[in-house]
């Protein structure tokens, strides 16, 4: 899955790239994004935590962008009922993400605002209490599932095409599943900078 969403995330910037012109691509991708933040899971079984954000940009000349991403999180979990000897496990756990999409961005001066949607695919692992007789033993499950992401944004301009950035997002699963059985949805926010590669 994580090979499909690579070749799928960076397919629209390749051809916004050839839209271009070769003498201003540089000036249109913005990469390594790089910001911090803090993600609030809003779910039973999991914390907040920190959250580091990495993204590549490519910016048309009419305000549409397209915009790819790998995104980190650890969080605390604690998951209920897991058997009847042992009623909850709890532990740490490490998220990543892959996600892409379009967005658009209006510009005044040296302040842009922006809104994008995107999607893709979080990895994760998942706690699973297996038991052999009266044994237990507590194991990791590789698990993915397919989200969706909803941002809005706050740049501005520090240098010549050098910006710093602020922005509020809600992500959900696709699927009721695991940790986001009953609820789908996390917010947050990330606070960093963005420069072009040239």
């Amino acid at each position: 899955m994580k090979k499909f969403l690579l070749v799928l995330l960076f397919l629209p910037l390749i051809a916004f790239a050839q839209d271009s012109g070769g003498e201003e691509i540089g000036n249109r991708i913005y990469m390594p994004s790089l910001q911090i933040g803090y993600i609030n899971n809003n779910s039973d079984q999991l914390g907040g935590g920190l959250f580091i954000q990495t993204s590549i940009e490519y910016k048309t000349k009419t305000g549409l962008f397209f915009r790819a991403n790998y995104d980190d999180f650890d969080t605390d979990y604690t998951v209920l009922n897991q058997g009847s000897q042992i009623s909850s496990l709890s532990g740490k756990v490490s998220f990543s993400e892959f996600i892409g999409g379009l967005g658009y961005r209006i510009t005044s001066n040296k302040h842009n605002f922006l809104m994008s949607a995107q999607a893709g695919g979080r990895f994760y692992d998942y706690p699973v209490l297996r038991s052999q007789g009266e044994d237990f033993g507590l194991q990791l499950d590789s698990r993915e599932v397919w989200i969706g992401r909803y941002t809005v944004g706050y740049e501005y301009e520090i240098e010549e095409r050098a910006y710093l950035t602020f922005e509020l997002f809600a992500s959900h699963s696709l699927r009721s599943i695991d940790y986001w059985a009953s609820k789908p949805w996390a917010s947050g926010f990330t606070i960093g900078i963005t420069t072009t590669v040239f």
